[in-house]
């Protein structure tokens, strides 16, 4: 009797170890699985592509775009014709260098570099087409170049000039730099110096 006894509790010992280790198993792979689902929710929220709804077509307007430009484009009817694109320029503080009736602008650049004299020019409105009219004297003497002005975002510009110094080899120092900038009816001076 005593024999059976002991007999049953060594295997209730030995099948004890095989109760527990599938339900760590189970409870390991359910872990898992619930990781996953959660992991492919978080993804599919993350990258998931916009529904047709939320994506805009050619007829939804554009901020900024029906009301703000007709009214704008009434205001500033010389605007329009400078800017056929129909971009609105960037709006400054006070007042819109586009309704000015004179272009203005600065030189950017004016410096010797290398063998070149280079010359560039920003101007403050912005113009579709236009000529940039260079020249350089030194009082006795003149050089003239022209280029043509290239539209920005808002602004615009003179495509640049690198006049060779040989050019400029018998010309005393200072030079004085007048570019005269025109666009349709408007026009524009904008000088400078260099040594």
């Amino acid at each position: 009797m005593v024999m059976s006894k002991n007999k049953k509790k060594k295997s209730l010992r030995r099948h004890r170890p095989f109760y527990k280790a599938p339900l760590f198993f189970l409870v390991i792979i359910l872990l898992v699985i619930f990781a996953g689902f959660a992991c492919a929710k978080y993804l599919d929220d993350k990258y998931s592509a916009p529904t047709p709804d939320a994506l805009p077509t050619e007829n939804t307007p554009k901020p900024d775009s029906a009301t703000s430009a007709s009214s704008s484009h009434d205001e500033t009817s010389d605007s329009v014709a400078d800017n056929p694109d129909g971009k609105t320029p960037e709006q400054y503080e006070g007042k819109n260098p586009n309704l000015s009736e004179t272009l203005t602008g600065t030189l950017s650049t004016a410096r010797f570099s290398g063998d070149k004299l280079l010359l560039r020019v920003n101007i403050d409105q912005y113009l579709s087409s236009g000529t940039c009219s260079l020249t350089v004297s030194d009082g006795s003497r003149s050089l003239s170049k022209t280029a043509s002005v290239v539209p920005e975002v808002s602004t615009s510009s003179c495509e640049g000039f690198d006049i060779p110094a040989s050019e400029l080899s018998n010309f005393s120092r200072p030079l004085s730099i007048q570019i005269n900038i025109t666009s349709g009816s408007k026009s524009g001076l904008i000088t400078g110096s260099i040594n």
